[in-house]
């Protein structure tokens, strides 16, 4: 597919002549001017591609073919801006310090996931997110103002991948002993254990952005790539902005590994307590990941940062669902007073159950936790206090 051509073609409306924009609340485009609707003739096929290929196609290809990249000195950001843009402010962090950037070679987007959130309903959204805030300062709620809210498309890679992971670890059955104190003991009679999990992964999400993005982008997780992808063109762009990938696949992928061997741990532990262990260890994990495909897409983002105090706060709304994740600061004065109104309220319920006890004397429960060697396999002996909790005593009673 032939992004330029297709760019050329499609942006312009047949019926007036007007720019070609992608109309959220009717989840469609159509021309700004006329509101006449749009379909795209040949949307391309949204392709996965194998993993071992990427360094091949990423020399050969870049990611927006004749668009003006400009990269933001403060953030970082390499950005594509709307080609109505004047490009005065970058639209990640809100600086002004933007420049022109040559583009480079890179991976173009293989698919777009158009907005579904406007701005007024993100804005929505972000108060709701504000007056959750327990401990923000109070002048972050009039901090930020209506409007300010930039519309971006944030790079991601997915991965599709079969996994398959040889585990070693083991599994504990408890037994319970109380003697005649009624103190407990727990043993735990650890086995050794083996086992094989596997699952196939589709769509594994990893953001391709850098800095403050990555710091809150993961808070609005997941979008619907599985579902409502449409193939990429340049036109869905049009009325926004769209981040150049700052990690490339290859880097992503290690994010991706840590992921799959993270739940492939979690499915071993529920293999070995399925057998019947009351506890599951799992000590060494093997993970070979086969058929590994990627692809990228771009996904819709509102963006938007405030400044508090001498430092910058960013938040985000995710354009499709509207959930919300953000920087903010902390109030201190609220915390101490919080704090101080906790103790003081530990006071008076300290204050009245003395009253009502007259002298009680408490006695805390201690655990004691003893390794002792036994054949042909270790043994946890776990000793606690009195079962019955705490201990009063009364003066002048036994």
């Amino acid at each position: 597919m032939d992004l330029t051509q297709e760019k050329v073609e499609n942006f312009v409306c047949e019926n007036c002549g007007g720019t070609l924009k992608w109309n959220i609340a009717k989840k469609q485009l159509e021309c700004g001017s006329c509101h006449t609707p749009y379909t795209l003739q040949q949307e391309s096929v949204i392709q996965e591609h194998p993993f071992e290929e990427y360094h091949q196609r990423e020399q050969r290809t870049e990611a927006f073919p004749d668009e003006t990249v400009v990269k933001c000195n403060s953030c970082g950001a390499e950005v594509v801006f709307d080609r109505d843009d004047t490009a005065k402010v970058c639209p990640m962090c809100g600086a002004t310090q933007i420049l022109p950037q040559k583009q480079v070679q890179g991976v173009p987007p293989d698919g777009v996931l158009p907005f579904e959130i406007d701005k007024q309903a993100a804005q929505q959204k972000f108060k709701k997110w504000v007056r959750s805030r327990w401990f923000a300062p109070n002048k972050l709620k009039t901090v930020y103002q209506e409007g300010k809210l930039n519309g971006v498309y944030i790079p991601f890679w997915t991965f599709d991948t079969q996994a398959n992971g040889e585990y070693h670890g083991r599994g504990g059955k408890e037994h319970v002993r109380e003697d005649k104190d009624g103190n407990r003991r727990v043993e735990v009679r650890w086995i050794p254990v083996s086992g094989h999990v596997g699952k196939f992964f589709d769509d594994i999400q990893i953001s391709a952005s850098m800095g403050q993005v990555n710091e809150v982008v993961d808070k609005v997780l997941p979008y619907s790539t599985q579902t409502k992808l449409h193939g990429y063109s340049p036109m869905y762009l049009s009325g926004f902005s769209a981040e150049r990938y700052a990690i490339p696949a290859t880097q992503a992928a290690e994010t991706m590994k840590e992921k799959v061997r993270r739940e492939l741990k979690r499915m071993a532990e529920e293999d070995i307590r399925s057998r019947g262990f009351d506890r599951a260890d799992v000590q060494h994990l093997k993970l070979d990941l086969e058929d590994t495909t990627y692809k990228q897409v771009l996904l819709p983002a509102w963006f938007s940062s405030y400044a508090y105090g001498k430092k910058q706060y960013m938040y985000i709304i995710n354009g499709e669902t509207g959930e919300v994740g953000g920087q903010r600061p902390y109030s201190i004065p609220k915390i101490a007073a919080a704090v101080v109104a906790a103790l003081a309220l530990v006071g008076l319920i300290v204050w009245g159950s003395s009253e009502k006890t007259e002298a009680a004397v408490f006695a805390t429960p201690t655990t004691e936790v003893v390794y002792q060697q036994e054949q042909p396999a270790n043994t946890i002996l776990m000793k606690e206090g009195n079962a019955n909790g705490l201990v009063w005593t009364r003066k002048g009673h036994n």
